[in-house]
């Protein structure tokens, strides 16, 4: 009986380092999240012309997509998928100024 209650204890322990393992703590991911340039909550670029298309955002009730900690705008949902498709693209239209 002490041999089974022994091992039920070292299961319980494996089991409970695997999943801190595998789980990271609050504290963790902030660091993590610090280590990759990336804020702990997304920061809104405010574009007002969509990248992928070119048209007015409507800021009113925008589409967006977050990216990398940030969230950008874009004019429809159609876009969504192209700019996920290839963000750099895009986000290196709204860092020139280029809408298109």
């Amino acid at each position: 009986m002490k041999k089974l209650s022994l091992m039920v204890g070292v299961v319980s322990i494996i089991g409970l380092a695997c999943a801190l393992m595998f789980t990271e703590c609050g504290i963790c991911q902030s660091d993590s999240a610090k280590a990759e340039g990336v804020s702990a909550s997304p920061v809104k670029v405010n574009n007002t012309v969509c990248p992928v298309t070119g048209d007015p955002v409507n800021m009113k009730n925008p589409i967006t997509v977050e990216y990398k900690g940030k969230i950008y705008n874009l004019c429809c949902p159609m876009c969504i998928a192209l700019f996920k498709a290839d963000p750099e693209k895009y986000i290196s239209k709204i860092k020139a100024g280029e809408p298109r």
